[in-house]
């Protein structure tokens, strides 16, 4: 193979390449334009305007503090970790050729649903719109790959537990203390590829901006839930940063989209050259 060969074949692979990015950039590019602009259209509304008998829109907007609802403080049962939400889970995974199956051994929670509140007073918030933000062995692959606008910020939720067993033989410290208290059955455990042991925490005084559809809760006071499709928000930061960091996000799409556009359109003009140059 010739220098010229070798020029034809990388420019054209490299090319090709870049000019297939470029509409995935803009894509990502308008989303997140989108993202903004429908922020920006969900201005936030007082907390205590989210109230039975109130003329409610589609999506409903808050800022706020996180803090506990009507279960009080949860205490997470491995961790001891204290917050408004927690959810406990312990789960086995099992590979099957190219597929992995998810089995739930166990799964706790409490504090649901949780508050946030402003100075006007306090709007209850479905612990189902954390979706997003937490483990979801046992989720569809819809629900997996659901994410809020803005899901680039810092989550609310914590995980002071995170560990997985390689082994079930040799089970980790954390899935020692579930089988030593006798919350799951060392029989289950046998066999399994891998055994996640994961808890989560939404801690209490956390700034939460969300955007969610207002519902009936199960105990009936209204409350902002995860819309069953559509966009919905739930970040760890003041408004106007969301909004920032989405216009940042478009412009960042839109220049990366433009320079490879050039770049693939040089070096497909470099590989015409010199397909041109090795013609007879």
């Amino acid at each position: 193979m010739d220098l010229r060969t070798l020029v034809l074949i990388v420019t054209g692979f490299f090319g090709v390449g870049l000019i297939v990015l470029v509409p995935v950039l803009l894509l990502l590019a308008l989303s997140d334009s989108r993202g903004r602009r429908w922020v920006a259209r969900n201005r936030v509304s007082p907390c205590a305007a989210l109230r039975p008998g109130a003329a409610l829109p589609k999506h409903f907007a808050v800022y706020g503090h996180t803090v506990p609802g009507r279960d009080g403080l949860v205490v997470a049962p491995l961790s001891g970790a204290e917050g408004v939400w927690f959810r406990t889970m312990v789960y086995r995974a099992d590979g099957n050729g190219d597929t992995t199956r998810f089995t739930v051994l166990l799964e706790r929670s409490g504090g649901d649903p949780f508050g946030v509140a402003d100075e006007t007073g306090t709007a209850a918030v479905s612990a189902g719109i954390l979706q997003g933000r937490i483990f979801g062995g046992h989720l569809s692959l819809w629900a997996q790959t659901r994410h809020a606008v803005g899901d680039s910020g810092p989550s609310p939720t914590e995980r002071p537990v995170d560990e997985t067993t390689g082994s079930w033989r040799r089970p980790g410290p954390w899935l020692q203390q579930v089988v030593a208290r006798g919350l799951v059955a060392e029989r289950a455990l046998r066999g399994a590829d891998r055994i996640g042991v994961v808890e989560e925490v939404l801690p209490s005084r956390v700034p939460v901006h969300v955007i969610g559809r207002p519902a009936t809760l199960a105990d009936g006071s209204v409350g902002l839930t995860l819309p069953r499709t559509g966009k919905y928000l739930l970040v760890r930061r003041p408004p106007p940063e969301t909004e920032q960091d989405l216009r940042g996000g478009a412009r960042f799409g839109l220049g990366c989209a433009l320079w490879a556009a050039l770049l693939g359109a040089g070096l497909l003009a470099v590989c015409a050259a010199v397909a041109l140059s090795m013609t007879p």
